[in-house]
């Protein structure tokens, strides 16, 4: 018995129910609401997130909790009355109280689990890629990962998990878990890339024409999908850039312990560590390199020399 077990187990259970939530909207319809970022998000996550910020209280009351939505505002009297229609459905214990419940942070605690309700909301909004990521962070180093996709590579659901120091595993379809590890590819020109959809820079796709990855071999998709994609070997190379210097821990910190317990690397720009401080990953630079690890220096080095001027003594 490993020392996250019990939670690792947990954590795959409310994800899948998380899932049946989620494609419950994609069939019923949803609405789409504007936050003041000027990003959307929709009935699905907030449904999502109530019923995982309601499962975390309930079995970890003494942990903190980390979620991505807090614009308790658009949670309408249009959207309260759909979520309950939908846990109805699914046979979910209806909620008392939803305001209290969609901002539950918990008590302050080393121990942080981050709620990701759905990544990839573009995606989501298109029938396309999206995920449900959850992680439990221990004074700021995340432990478990468990990331859930319904339709991953236009296929079955698959759900993601890893714990630290005991590696990374796939159940694909509702099989058996099963121990996934990185590419062993070596050679950049035919490597096979990662892109983002909605939220990718033109000089990514330049690094790729430049070292001659074929437009055969690239593909674009939202959500940290594409870390379970380089994690389960199925690409080599994911590259993210990111305008600033820090993004959310949820939306990073279950892909990055994924594809490390499978093998592979993750590093800024400049091939640090990302670093977490509760809700913050933070970066040394601009972007994020995710590789098999034998790619990881050359990318690198290729992105610095031809794109950028980031490195810091």
């Amino acid at each position: 018995m490993t020392e996250y077990q019990d939670e690792l187990y947990f954590a795959v259970k409310i994800v899948k129910e998380a899932i049946n939530i989620t494609e419950w909207f994609q069939k019923r319809g949803f609405r789409i609401y504007t936050k003041k970022d000027k990003s959307k998000v929709t009935t699905a996550d907030f449904a999502s997130q109530l019923y995982l910020n309601s499962m975390l209280r309930n079995e970890f009351e003494d942990d903190e909790v980390l979620a991505e939505e807090k614009e308790l505002k658009l949670l309408d009297k249009k959207a309260k009355k759909s979520i309950s229609r939908c846990f109805d459905d699914l046979g979910i214990s209806q909620l008392k109280d939803y305001e209290e419940t969609f901002i539950y942070c918990g008590k302050s605690s080393t121990r942080k689990w981050t709620v990701d309700p759905i990544d990839g909301t573009p995606g989501y909004q298109k029938s396309l890629s999206y995920a449900i990521g959850l992680g439990l962070m221990n004074k700021n180093e995340f432990e478990i990962a468990v990331i859930g996709i319904p339709n991953y590579k236009s296929q079955s659901h698959v759900i993601f998990i890893a714990e630290k120091t005991q590696g990374a595993k796939a159940s694909y379809g509702g099989n058996n878990f099963e121990k996934i590890k990185v590419s062993n590819k070596s050679d950049l020109s035919k490597a096979s890339l990662c892109q983002s959809l909605h939220y990718d820079l033109p000089w990514v796709s330049q690094f790729a024409d430049d070292v001659n990855i074929d437009k055969s071999n690239r593909i674009k998709l939202d959500s940290m999908a594409k870390f379970c994609l380089i994690a389960d070997g199925s690409y080599d190379l994911y590259i993210k850039p990111i305008m600033g210097y820090e993004a959310p821990s949820w939306d990073f910190g279950p892909g990055d312990l994924l594809v490390r317990e499978a093998g592979g690397m993750v590093t800024d720009l400049d091939e640090e560590l990302l670093q977490y401080e509760g809700e913050k990953c933070i970066l040394r630079a601009p972007g994020i390199i995710t590789t098999n690890k034998y790619l990881h220096e050359e990318v690198a080095h290729i992105i610095r020399d031809k794109y950028f001027s980031i490195h810091v003594e």
